[in-house]
């Protein structure tokens, strides 16, 4: 029988991590060292760009084509702030996405066929590229928490907004695994208090076949996390705390139900 469902379960605990990919130019303020939360959990190891804009003048660098490919100086350049021309003199100036594309996080400029660019050859370009703080110097990240603080004596200040890059992982809790534990959850009430089916909706025992099926869950998560996580230890603790809070809660709640299943009358064989 049903007594629960993924929905409500989900209604209990969130899995944000669920959701996947690059995040870019996230703003983040440090008011001082406390720990901030970035949209998201699980972070990729090592795709953290924390970034900013320290030097206001532009960069001029005369460099080669190489085979329609232009490599800068620097990476991580700001959004909108390339010009390419011909020369310094600004003798002609091209046009991004009609003569040239620009790959902003490696500093690459590439011509694009049918452009004004020559594939081989020099340009003029002018553009402003952002300051990368350092993990471990400027600043600390928790990957499986997805939060970030600012590091005393390191280079990023008190009351400074950053930009954050950082890539979430894929989730160790997808829908598969959750009616997974509802079905178990559902098999086990029923096993347990209800193997004739008598209490049929009932609202608390809903609410304890919930409760089972989220403190499977979160065994399922702790166990993700002592395997794959960095701080997995810590993580999978957390998970286990919560845990064991919501199968308290079950076991409170079905000991009535228990009860009133041992005080049913068994059939009288004649």
């Amino acid at each position: 029988m049903s007594y629960t469902n993924a929905d409500l379960v989900r209604r209990h605990i969130s899995f944000d991590e669920s959701a996947t990919g690059l995040r870019l130019d996230h703003p983040v303020v440090f008011s001082d060292q406390e720990w901030i939360n970035l949209p998201g959990r699980n972070l990729v190891e090592n795709s953290i760009v924390v970034k900013a804009i320290k030097d206001y003048s532009p960069v001029f660098e005369d460099v080669m084509v190489v085979n329609g490919t232009v490599t800068l100086s620097n990476e991580h350049l700001t959004s909108n702030s390339v010009t390419v021309a011909s020369n310094s003199s600004l003798g002609k100036i091209y046009r991004e996405n009609i003569d040239y594309s620009v790959d902003s996080t490696n500093g690459i400029i590439k011509s694009i066929d049918g452009g004004a660019i020559p594939v081989d050859g020099r340009v003029a370009v002018w553009y402003y590229h952002y300051s990368i703080y350092i993990e471990g110097s400027d600043y600390s990240i928790d990957y499986t928490a997805g939060m970030i603080r600012r590091l005393g004596g390191g280079n990023i200040q008190a009351g400074q907004t950053v930009l954050v890059d950082y890539e979430l992982s894929m989730s160790r809790i997808d829908d598969e695994l959750i009616n997974e534990a509802v079905s178990e959850a559902n098999a086990i009430v029923e096993k347990q208090v209800d193997p004739h089916r008598q209490f049929g909706a009932d609202a608390a025992l809903q609410a304890a076949a919930t409760y089972f099926a989220v403190s499977l869950v979160c065994r399922m998560a702790a166990a993700g996390d002592l395997i794959t996580a960095a701080n997995g230890h810590q993580a999978a603790s957390a998970w286990l705390v919560i845990a064991e809070s919501y199968r308290s809660d079950y076991d409170s709640l079905l000991k009535s139900f228990r009860a009133q299943a041992g005080r049913l009358s068994r059939p009288v064989h004649s």
